[in-house]
C-alpha cells in the first residue's frame, strides 16, 4: 500500500493538508514539519506513494527531499507562486496557494493511481474503438499544465517517465491523469 506523507513547518497547515486529503478518502501516513522526518520515513517504508510539502521545512528546503527520499515516491511541491525553471519529471508537480481542495486530491489521487490502472477502469477505456491516443495525450499534457505548473515539455516528459516507469503506454498514463 502506497504512503501519503504531509510536510508544513507550520504543524497547524500540515495537520490541515492532512485532513482535506482525508476527507476526500486518502489515508495520511503521517504528517510532519522537517525533511529529516521524511526521508526516515521514505527509507523504511519501500512500498512508495506521495508527498505533499511546502516549499520550506524546518530543517531544509523541501527541494532537497526528493534526491535525498527513498525510492518510489512523488512529491506535490504546494508554492507561494508558479515555479520557474524546474525539472518536474525529477521534482514533482505543484500547486500554488491558496490551495483548492479538489486540485489537492486529483493531484494525489493522479500520482497514487498511475501504478494501479484498473482501478479507474482503464481497460476498457482502452478496448473502446475509436480512441484517439494522441487527443488523448495531449488533453493530459493541457491538464499537467493547468493543474499543476508543468511546462509543455516536463508535461511531455513526466508522462512518458511515469508510463516508463510502470511499463504502461502513454495513453494508459493519459487516461490516468484526465481522471483523476
Amino acid at each position: 500500500m502506497s504512503s501519503i506523507l504531509v510536510a508544513h513547518s507550520n504543524p497547524d497547515y500540515a495537520k490541515k493538508i492532512a485532513a482535506v486529503l482525508h476527507s476526500g478518502g486518502l489515508n495520511v501516513s503521517g504528517a510532519y514539519t522537517a525533511g529529516s522526518q521524511v526521508i526516515e520515513f521514505t527509507n523504511r517504508h519501500y512500498q512508495g506513494g506521495v508527498v505533499v510539502c511546502s516549499e520550506q521545512l524546518r530543517d531544509m528546503r523541501a527541494d532537497n527531499l526528493p534526491r535525498l527520499s527513498g525510492p518510489g515516491y512523488d512529491f506535490v511541491f504546494i508554492r507561494r507562486a508558479p515555479p520557474e525553471n524546474l525539472d518536474h519529471t525529477s521534482m514533482g508537480a505543484a500547486l500554488i496557494q491558496p490551495i483548492k481542495r479538489m486540485e489537492l486530491i486529483a493531484t494525489v489521487n493522479m500520482l497514487l493511481n498511475i501504478s494501479d490502472f484498473t482501478s479507474f477502469g482503464i481497460k476498457k477505456k482502452m478496448a473502446a474503438a475509436n480512441l484517439d491516443e494522441k487527443k488523448t495525450i495531449e488533453s493530459a499534457k493541457s491538464l499537467l499544465i493547468a493543474r499543476n505548473y508543468f511546462t509543455e515539455a516536463q508535461a511531455h516528459r513526466f508522462i512518458q517517465k511515469k508510463s516508463m516507469d510502470a511499463g504502461k503506454k502513454m495513453v494508459e498514463t493519459a487516461l490516468i491523469i484526465l481522471n483523476s
